[in-house]
């Protein structure tokens, strides 16, 4: 049997594009794109927290519209989590992702004019700071009403320690504080945090357990979408327990839609199910307090948001006048409430707050 040189050739193709690619860690990478230079960090904190640093000699004034999938298919702005520093040679975007990011756009950075650049395949998302020292965790009990508890005595930094509340009967937990050795706050996320390069103190607070009755604050507005009038439909939730759900649908398709909540100038991606979205918080709010916020929706082409004024607690129902009828005067609407979870009845089905049916 005679075998060619280009059988091997092609046996030698396959086996190299069969191999893994390797992975590399990017800690202050440089990369070009003609002229221009970047230097690129890209960690990974904990379970879900990512950041993205990107350095320059330049000044950067933004990004364009740069996007990624996270929360494995969810499409997201890379905009809606960037910072810049003072100086404006830094750029950070720090985010929470089940998933590592996809990024299915170039990165187009501002300095001033926009530049694209490409962003690696190669990624492994790791911690620049290769700092091996254990740094201490101290656990101050609360004076009253309940006890904490945390999974580590020491932790090295960007490990994830885990907390644990145990309330006394008739109370539940109210508020986290994690403090490094300066007295800065380290943000607690669903009883979890990043471990800084520093030690840390770990106290709580509690508070008298409630159950109350859900509360509806909803609303309608509209925005000329790529030349057509986009009607969305609103509501936030003061729940039994006093975390807030905001909800969204809209009544067309908007290509490359990423529907976020903005709650005292904090982004937070809401979870899209079809023509909807949804997102609840961790964080609990006392009735009363006043909080300034807004929907976000970006979309292919553009944005539009929503701002309010928002009252924890109040209630509000949807105002028909100029307003499309959606619905014969035949129809009949029930609010129904199971669990602590207000639910819509209506011509013996039963529906969610955003109109999905059960």
């Amino acid at each position: 049997m005679h075998i060619t040189k280009n059988f091997f050739m092609m046996i030698a193709t396959i086996l190299f594009f069969a191999l893994p690619v390797n992975a590399k860690q990017y800690c202050q990478e440089a990369i070009s794109a003609g002229a221009n230079t970047i230097y690129l960090s890209c960690e990974r904190f904990g379970i879900d927290q990512y950041q993205i640093t990107i350095e320059s000699e330049v000044d950067i004034n933004g990004l364009g519209g740069s996007f990624m999938h996270i929360n494995e298919n969810q499409a997201t702005d890379i905009r809606t989590y960037l910072t810049i520093s003072a100086d404006k040679k830094t750029a950070t975007i720090a985010f929470t992702s089940s998933t590592a990011p996809d990024f299915y756009t170039p990165l187009y950075i501002l300095m001033p004019g926009e530049v694209t650049f490409s962003w690696p395949t190669d990624i492994e998302w790791g911690l620049c700071n290769n700092d091996a020292t254990a740094y201490t965790i101290t656990v101050v009990q609360p004076s009253a009403d309940g006890a904490i508890a945390a999974d580590k005595t020491s932790a090295k930094y960007g490990e994830v320690v885990t907390l644990t509340a145990t309330p006394n009967e008739g109370k539940q937990l109210d508020k986290w504080f994690v403090t490094d050795g300066q007295n800065n706050s380290i943000t607690v996320t669903k009883n979890q945090f990043s471990m800084p390069a520093d030690n840390v103190t770990i106290t709580a607070t509690f508070k008298d357990k409630v159950n109350l009755t859900p509360a509806v604050y909803q609303g309608v507005e509209k925005a000329e979408i790529a030349g057509a009038t986009c009607t969305f439909t609103w509501s936030i939730t003061r729940n039994a327990d006093q975390t807030l759900t905001f909800a969204t649908r809209w009544d067309k398709e908007i290509v490359g839609i990423v529907p976020q909540v903005a709650i005292q100038d904090v982004f937070h991606t809401m979870i899209m199910q079809g023509r909807s979205a949804q997102f609840t918080t961790t964080d609990t709010y006392e009735d009363g307090t006043t909080l300034v916020l807004f929907f976000y929706m970006a979309y292919a082409g553009g944005a539009t948001r929503i701002d309010l004024n928002y009252v924890v607690g109040s209630e509000k129902g949807i105002s028909t006048q100029g307003i499309d009828k959606v619905q014969g005067d035949d129809v009949q609407s029930t609010k129904v409430i199971e669990n602590g979870v207000l639910y819509i009845e209506q011509n013996g089905r039963r529906y969610s707050i955003l109109g999905n049916q059960l």
